[in-house]
């Protein structure tokens, strides 16, 4: 680095502590330029691999040039017209999704974020369950910022710290992990009592026809990169199928929460489809939209219509041009055997970080949503500052940090992820 680039990189900083909210928090501290691929180049002159996707969202890559494309076409045509008319992007997408939903579920509607589309999808629970106010939420899930996904979340106390109170009716529960048993028991010889939890609050405290939606993470994504049982270390109970039964002799609504595991990123189109169970809802963002701002809420088509045109809305929701991107991501998805190509690498990749780090890592995961426990923050965090010395880029999960979590872009060279992980295999090592 230059004596010039390093004096302009301190002063970007600075401008950035000046004038942007110190809210938002920022892992490194360099200033992203521009990416390309699975690469971010810095303005300091810096090429990094990045092993994080922007938390889950640029899918194929950076800047993927058809992508880019498709973006730059649409902007010609037309970027913005809210709910003024209708337009033919946002109608091509929900078409598309509703090819790649699970079961019937064949209704979207557009919005911003994941928080937004878990805030929807709440709001949809209430007109499909009218008169019942509770909701129940898991214990380490992550479903956003807004109040209303902020009441559902407890990955982090900071996410909720001074913002009571939230929404009311929120009930929550211990998520199956069987990588930390909640009720103490063995993997080897679980009867699936975590589901006495839930039943358990039933007779004792929350009466389930006063519920209208359980929300849960296939795949736990903050919390830790924890996959829901049937998983490597449980695999004789289904335990979102149990919850499937529950909502359905209750009449409650099931959410499943796809904002990180969904579209593609665990080697199926959406993570519940690797527990073979159809949800009433799917929330979904992140990933769909390669990098623009989209998020989604789809289910079926009666319980979408119970809300009238008017009852819910978004200014910027469904825009144009994230929805002309999206289309494109979902084609170039198809066309290219991502879903194989993931499921099949992130197999692969996952048992060669087990065998390779067997007593130092807890390693799980579906396809490139692999998390690999390390115990502690301490260790994560020096992991994670030695892969930056490398110039690769990797995040920490779960309520204590101590979670390295790997999400490449779906696209990734195999070899170039490979080579990359063995260096992670060797850092971990000597951390």
């Amino acid at each position: 680095m230059t004596t010039n680039q390093t004096s302009n990189l301190k002063e970007l900083l600075a401008k950035d502590e000046n004038y942007l909210a110190n809210a938002l928090y920022r892992v490194f501290h360099v200033v992203a330029e521009r990416g390309e691929g699975p690469y971010i180049y810095t303005t300091d002159g810096v090429k990094l691999l990045d092993l994080t996707c922007g938390i889950g969202v640029t899918q194929l890559g950076h800047c993927h040039p058809e992508v880019t494309k498709a973006a730059k076409d649409q902007i010609d045509k037309l970027m913005h017209i809210s709910c003024v008319t209708h337009h033919t992007e946002n109608i091509k997408l929900a078409e598309k999704l509703a090819n790649i939903l699970p079961g019937d579920i064949n209704n979207t509607f557009f919005c911003n974020s994941g928080a937004e589309a878990v805030d929807g999808a709440i709001k949809l629970s209430r007109y499909a369950n009218p008169g019942r106010p509770n909701i129940v939420s898991f214990r380490g899930a992550f479903h956003g910022r807004t109040l209303g996904s902020t009441a559902i979340s407890s990955s982090k106390v900071l996410h909720r710290k001074n913002y009571d109170p939230l929404l009311t009716g929120v009930n929550l529960v211990d998520y199956p992990n069987c990588y930390s048993c909640p009720v103490f028991k063995d993997p080897a010889s679980c009867n699936l009592e975590c589901m006495d939890l839930l039943t358990r609050m039933f007779k004792l405290n929350l009466p389930p026809e006063s519920i209208s939606a359980i929300i849960i993470e296939p795949i736990s994504g903050e919390g830790g990169y924890i996959p829901s049982p049937p998983n490597a270390l449980n695999s004789r109970f289904n335990y979102l199928m149990e919850l499937r039964k529950i909502c359905d002799q209750y009449g409650i609504l099931l959410i499943a929460d796809e904002v990180q595991s969904g579209i593609a990123r665990t080697g199926k189109w959406f993570g519940i489809d690797n527990y073979g169970v159809v949800p009433d809802v799917i929330t979904m963002a992140k990933g769909l939209g390669s990098g623009l701002p989209i998020g989604a809420f789809s289910s079926k088509k009666k319980f979408m219509s119970l809300m009238p045109p008017g009852s819910h809305g978004s200014t910027f929701g469904g825009n144009p041009v994230a929805c002309a991107v999206g289309s494109k991501t979902l084609e170039i998805m198809e066309r290219d055997n991502i879903l194989d190509y993931v499921s099949k690498t992130g197999t692969e990749l996952m048992k060669h970080l087990s065998t390779e780090l067997k007593s130092k890592a807890k390693v799980r995961g579906f396809g490139f949503m692999i998390g690999m426990d390390l115990g502690t923050k301490d260790i994560a965090d020096k992991v994670i500052a030695e892969c930056f010395k490398e110039n690769i880029l990797v995040l920490s999960a779960g309520a204590d940090s101590n979670v390295i979590r790997l999400i490449p872009p779906l696209n990734i060279d195999k070899k170039l992820l490979f080579d990359a992980t063995d260096k992670i295999i060797g850092i971990i090592k000597k951390a």
